[in-house]
């Protein structure tokens, strides 16, 4: 459990006038009590935080309990019975022994663990009219500690075993899924847990899907390939990318390459300490402009990156055109271009994850600003 971290949640409960907080979210269970599980997303589980209590609550499916660390120590615990207790109503015999009738609640609403039909049930159940803090609460994990950090840079040296195996495995008659099966495994050998996101790969006329998954689509000579993926240390991520052509790449891709990879560049040399967000982004916008290719910028130019669990390995702060709040040091996300172009089914991709110190900006992991790779 750390105690630090539930203090900082305390006080944005308290800055909205909240009693106490719901949280559902596997990744912020993670964050502030170190409890390791994706099971949320099919039995929920909830946290509950409130200056109220002596101690955190939990309401939790009994078959989990025994991975709380310490067992559960410092928790006050509900466990309930899958398939024979309702977890709402659980939820509501903690709510209604511990708050008054005119208790006021927060709860995350934009995490993957609330569904509609468990928020409806628990609303009704509880009697509550929670109020969404998934942002406030989401953003005291953007800023990263020195042992965050590091988790996060193992990660980093574990994607440079998934880089090197695409590369490896990439070749004339290869199909996209051996190639990612030698990316899954080449990770789980140097030390990965498992990852929130499946890898993304594709290739030749499918190369404009960005978020495409392996298929057994078998690669030409002439195919863009690209992939994103993500290692994982102690559930903290790191973003590998890179794109790549089979043997020699057509003059437009190679071009659509070179813009791209000028996009990452402009973003990267004007990232410092303090900068708002959208001043990243701007510097690609305007190489994209003038290039006439505006429309192929389908994607945000970064997102913040940290604990994950599946669906996603987001976090919530966007580097857009549209944020104008200052990258700071502590953070890490991806930064990347991503061009794509249906009419002529090219796309490409180039990044990576970074972290921002007092120094700039630091790699952590991804090929980055590299040429273009041409295997043979």
């Amino acid at each position: 459990m750390h105690a630090d971290r539930i203090r900082a949640a305390l006080s944005v409960i308290e800055d909205n006038e909240l009693d106490a907080a719901i949280l559902f979210d596997p990744a912020a269970q993670f964050y502030f009590l170190g409890h390791d599980s994706f099971a949320g997303v099919n039995t929920p589980q909830a946290l509950i935080l409130s200056p109220h209590l002596t101690r955190p609550c939990m309401v939790i499916w009994a078959a989990d309990a025994p991975m709380l660390p310490g067992g559960g120590t410092g928790l006050d615990l509900r466990r309930y019975q899958f398939g024979v207790d309702s977890p709402a109503s659980a939820l509501a015999e903690v709510l209604f022994k511990s708050f008054p009738a005119s208790a006021k609640f927060g709860w995350d609403a934009q995490s993957a663990a609330l569904n509609h039909a468990l928020a409806s049930e628990i609303i009704a159940a509880c009697n509550i009219t929670p109020v969404d803090i998934s942002a406030a609460l989401a953003r005291l994990r953007i800023f990263k500690t020195s042992e965050e950090m590091a988790a996060m840079r193992k990660a980093g040296d574990i994607v440079e075993h998934g880089l090197k195996a695409f590369r490896h495995a990439a070749r004339v008659g290869a199909c996209e899924r051996e190639i990612a099966t030698e990316i899954e495994i080449a990770l789980r050998r140097a030390g990965s847990d498992y990852w929130a996101v499946p890898i993304e790969m594709a290739s030749g006329d499918c190369a404009h899907h960005v978020h495409g998954t392996p298929s057994e689509r078998v690669l030409q000579r002439g195919d863009l390939l690209h992939v994103e993926f993500g290692a994982v240390h102690r559930r903290y991520h790191a973003v590998g990318l890179q794109t790549l052509v089979i043997g020699d790449a057509d003059p437009r891709a190679a071009w659509y390459y070179d813009v791209a990879r000028r996009c990452l560049t402009a973003g990267l040399a004007t990232a410092r300490p303090g900068i708002p967000a959208a001043d990243i982004e701007a510097p690609a916008l305007d190489i994209l402009r003038a290039e006439g290719l505006s429309e192929t910028f389908a994607m945000r130019f970064g997102y913040s990156v940290g604990i994950g669990y599946p669906p996603t390995w987001l976090e919530p702060f966007g580097i857009t055109r549209t944020n104008r709040a200052p990258i700071l040091p502590g953070m890490t996300f991806v930064l990347h271009a991503c061009l794509l172009d249906e009419d002529t089914s090219l796309g490409v991709l180039v990044g990576g994850t970074y972290a921002m110190t007092e120094q700039g900006l630091t790699q952590i992991a991804g090929a980055g600003d590299c040429s273009l790779l041409q295997i043979s």
